[in-house]
């Protein structure tokens, strides 16, 4: 077997990120606890496949167990909007970045929560019998020695562990939210508008937020799953990607990154906008001047999409 070289350009890491779920070789579907392989083939071309076709790397830069992603990626057509205020759709184009908030900031307490303080006890027995038996059964070739005791307190120690790695996770991770529906929805102008006279609605789609944002291979876009907390959990690697059944009207598709630097309450990740900006949505309640407002910001940070009044101004007949 080869040795693991380690070197991951992001040319590489795109293409595993972009194939996750299959061998760019065969198309062969992973299954989790399968071996990925991602290195470089004999012209040095990069290279993510499974182990079948892993004999085509001259170079093995890495391998992984193969886990699913925690989150379903939308249809590349999929249509996402974001309903603001001119103020910050002023500061969007000002920056030429979209604004990552810190999970620990957002409103919903639940941010990152793995389940209700009330059924804890149940998560921490499961973790403890997991962690209590890794102890137990070490790798081939080792031994445990350690007492009943010391098991016991090492358990209890990975234990801790997780859950102040939960807390801090919260202040590693940055979001940026999208609604996804083929539709304008008047919900969401009220829920994300503070002012609503003031507002616009960027629409985009999946493949432009991705491409807009380099195709960084860090930065993951998928759908929010909802759950009913009173009877589930989400798992060390979902929390991230679950939020309470109450807040299923949200439809939320959301990007996440984790930064272990940043002390900010939030971070502006540079965004090409004219590739982001499918089109402008101005509130239904904006007066008659308010599109010609939105068009003379665009104009002075050159930013050529169309700008439309709210679809849902169009008149009824009776």
């Amino acid at each position: 077997m080869q040795k693991m070289t380690h070197r991951l350009t992001t040319e590489l890491r795109r293409l595993a990120f972009e194939h996750h779920d299959h061998c760019v070789s065969c198309n062969y579907k992973f299954k989790e606890a399968d071996t990925s392989h991602l290195g470089y083939s004999q012209n040095d071309k990069p290279l993510y496949v499974c182990d079948h076709c892993s004999a085509q790397l001259k170079e093995t830069a890495v391998r992984h167990y193969f886990m699913p992603r925690p989150y379903e990626v939308p249809d590349p057509s999929s249509k996402l909007w974001r309903y603001m205020d001119f103020t910050k759709y002023a500061a969007l184009l000002s920056s030429g970045a979209l604004y990552f908030a810190r999970a620990d900031c957002f409103e919903d307490t639940f941010e990152g929560a793995k389940g209700l303080r009330r059924n804890k006890a149940r998560w921490d027995e499961h973790y403890l019998q997991f962690f209590r038996e890794a102890i137990k059964n070490p790798p081939e070739g080792h031994e445990c020695e350690l007492s009943k005791s010391e098991i016991e307190e090492q358990a209890q120690k990975l234990l801790r562990d997780l859950e102040s790695g939960g807390e801090l996770q919260r202040k590693r991770t940055f979001v940026s939210c999208w609604h996804e529906s083929e539709h304008e929805s008047e919900a969401m102008w009220r829920l994300y508008s503070s002012f609503i006279d003031n507002a616009v609605a960027i629409r985009t789609s999946y493949q432009s937020l991705y491409t807009a944002l380099g195709r960084n291979p860090s930065i993951n876009i998928g759908r929010i799953e909802y759950i009913d907390m009173k009877r589930n959990y989400a798992g060390v690697n979902d929390a991230f990607w679950r939020k309470r059944k109450s807040f299923e009207h949200e439809r939320e598709v959301r990007a996440i990154f984790s930064d272990f630097e940043c002390q900010k309450t939030g971070k502006l990740t540079p965004c090409d906008l004219n590739v982001l900006i499918e089109e402008v949505f101005v509130s239904p309640r904006a007066p008659s001047w308010f599109v010609a407002l939105v068009n003379d910001i665009n104009d002075k940070y050159s930013i050529k999409v169309k700008v439309s009044p709210s679809e849902l101004v169009e008149e009824p007949f009776f």
